[in-house]
């Protein structure tokens, strides 16, 4: 193959070129090697007076889009801020337009079906032990021991409260009326006839009435508790009365039991709120496959129980392992559980929201100009 002109004196020049000026030449080298770099990048530079390559751009050619969007679609929000004002806003729980909104999609009614289902089997074994304590207690009126009865009358009572969730209208409310009723509402107050279940027997044990007068309504009781066991099965608890009723157990204690409303005579409110606190785990506990991955209100509830339990058993040691009676509670104490009892007040009011079975309707807007 024939050599080309230029190539024959390059190699020429290079054999024959002194060795001291090897260094200029390579650089000249260099330099002819970056002018036809950049020429080629800038074609005008290496052809005169040749335009550069360009991209073609119509300035006629209006804006597609007709207008410059400067806000958010169907709101007075400006695009500018739209990332922190949503961030603000789903704090609040509201959407761009002010409606309420949840970013938790709703559980089917029927994902209720077994928690429920649980709580009513756990129920049941309760009823069988009140119904069982009911008869130790009716035999210790009986036998007119007071302290016996007493004694018998708490066991039982504290029982009857781990029910916590069931009663909640109908036929079941009405035994639990008389089951665990007050005389708040009747016309004649203690002295109605109507007044009987297990605060009666309390008002009579603790006001001083003959421990065998009261063995009736020890009878009355075991019945009425025999009649709510054979209703249990047929309750039906829909899924918002039973996600709202973990958090309702104790605030009823909280409104009736530790102020000591509905415990006038015995005084047995730090008892009744212990059992309260048994029946709201099993609720809990009942929901967790529910409320797992919704949020962070299991932890939150998980974690405020938690130090409720603790409040509780530490008035429990300082009382040298017996319950004491709202009376003999200290200042400290009965601060200690007020306080962690609001705490897991304010962490179970999250249960209904988190397990809403409905999505959030959207609130039409008012037309302008009404």
């Amino acid at each position: 193959m024939a050599s080309h002109p230029l190539h024959t004196r390059s190699l020429r020049a290079r054999l024959t070129r002194p060795p001291g000026k090897r260094p200029a030449l390579a650089l000249a080298g260099v330099l002819v090697v970056a002018v036809l770099a950049g020429s080629a990048l800038n074609p005008a530079g290496l052809f005169g007076g040749a335009k550069p390559f360009s991209v073609h751009r119509n300035a006629a050619r209006p804006d597609p889009l007709g207008t410059r969007i400067s806000k958010v679609y169907g709101t007075s929000t400006p695009a500018r801020i739209y990332g922190t004002r949503i961030g603000d806003l789903e704090d609040l729980g509201e959407n761009l337009r002010g409606q309420m909104i949840s970013d938790l999609t709703p559980l089917p009614p029927a994902a209720f079906d077994r928690p429920v289902a649980a709580y009513k089997r756990y129920s049941a074994g309760w009823l069988r032990r009140v119904e069982s304590d009911t008869t130790v207690l009716t035999r210790a009126l009986a036998a007119g021991d007071r302290a016996a009865a007493k004694a018998a009358w708490m066991t039982t009572w504290a029982a009857y409260l781990h029910l916590g969730a069931v009663y909640l209208e109908g036929p079941v409310a009405t035994l639990n009326q008389e089951i665990d009723g007050t005389p708040g509402g009747l016309p004649r107050g203690t002295a109605d006839p109507r007044f009987s279940g297990l605060h009666r027997i309390e008002l009579g044990l603790w006001g001083g009435q003959p421990t065998r007068s009261l063995v009736r309504y020890g009878q009355l009781l075991r019945s009425d508790v025999g009649r709510l066991l054979r209703v249990l099965p047929r309750v039906s608890i829909p899924p918002l009365d039973y996600a709202t009723r973990s958090h309702e157990i104790l605030e009823d204690a909280q409104r009736d039991l530790l102020s000591g409303m509905d415990v006038p005579w015995s005084g047995e409110g730090v008892l009744g709120t212990d059992a309260g606190l048994d029946a709201t785990d099993e609720v809990v506990r009942t929901l967790t496959p529910l409320l797992q991955g919704r949020d962070n209100t299991l932890i939150e509830v998980h974690n405020e129980l938690l130090l409720l339990h603790r409040a509780f058993a530490s008035v429990l040691r300082d009382h040298h392992g017996r319950w004491p009676t709202l009376s003999q509670l200290t200042l400290d104490q009965r601060e200690l559980l007020n306080g962690t009892l609001a705490g897991a007040l304010g962490a179970l009011e999250e249960l209904p929201g988190t397990l809403e079975t409905t999505g959030i309707e959207e609130i039409p807007s008012i037309p302008k100009g009404r």
